[in-house]
C-alpha cells in the first residue's frame, strides 16, 4: 500500500485544502496527514510566554538576526550537517556579523524533527542549554529561520534555528 504523506504548513500557507477533501480525492487508505504548526511568529510567542512567567522582557523579531538564521539553516542543508559548528569549523555566530548585526551577546538554539511550537519550546526549555538561551536575560531580540526537510538523513523535519542577540 502506498501511502502518502501531505504535510501542511498551517502557520505559513493559508491552502484552502481541507483533510477531508484530500481523502475523497485520494481514497482513504493512501492518505496520511501530519500537520504542522510551526511559524517564526508563533515560536516567538511561546518563547515570550516562557519569558513574561520568569518575570522577563519579550523577544523581539529581528529582520538581521532572522537573515543570519537563514543563511546558518541554508549552510547547514548545502553541507549536510545538523550542528553548532560547521564541518569546516565556521562558528554559528559568524552568520550574524555577515548580515550586519553587531551583537553584544548572542546564543543559537536548534531543533529538527519537531511538528509544534508548543513542542518545540517545551523540548528546548527542557534543555539546560537551549532554556538558558529562550530566558538569557541579555537577550532582546531573535532571528528565526525554519525548513520543512532536515539537513541530514540521520532526522526527520523540519529544522529549526534560532538566533538570540542584543546590541
Amino acid at each position: 500500500m502506498i501511502r502518502i504523506l501531505t504535510i501542511f504548513m498551517l502557520a505559513s500557507l493559508a491552502l484552502p485544502v481541507a483533510a477531508g477533501d484530500l481523502e475523497k480525492t485520494l481514497g482513504r487508505s493512501s492518505l496520511e496527514v501530519r500537520a504542522v504548526q510551526l511559524s517564526a511568529a508563533m515560536l516567538v510567542d511561546e518563547m515570550n510566554r516562557e519569558r513574561a512567567r520568569h518575570g522577563l522582557a519579550p523577544l523581539r523579531l529581528d529582520s538581521r538576526l532572522s537573515l543570519a538564521a537563514e543563511d546558518r539553516i541554508n549552510d547547514m542543508f548545502d553541507k549536510r550537517y545538523f550542528d553548532h559548528v560547521a564541518p569546516d569549523g565556521t562558528p554559528p555566530f559568524v552568520w550574524a556579523g555577515r548580515r550586519g548585526y553587531g551583537y553584544r551577546a548572542i546564543a543559537e538554539n536548534l531543533a529538527v524533527g519537531y511538528r509544534t511550537s508548543s513542542n518545540l519550546i517545551e523540548g528546548w526549555m527542557g534543555s539546560a542549554g537551549h532554556r538558558k538561551n529562550i530566558l538569557g536575560k541579555r537577550f532582546e531580540e531573535v532571528g528565526i529561520a525554519i525548513s520543512a526537510g532536515s539537513p541530514t538523513k540521520q532526522f526527520g523535519g523540519p529544522t529549526v534555528v534560532a538566533l538570540y542577540g542584543s546590541r
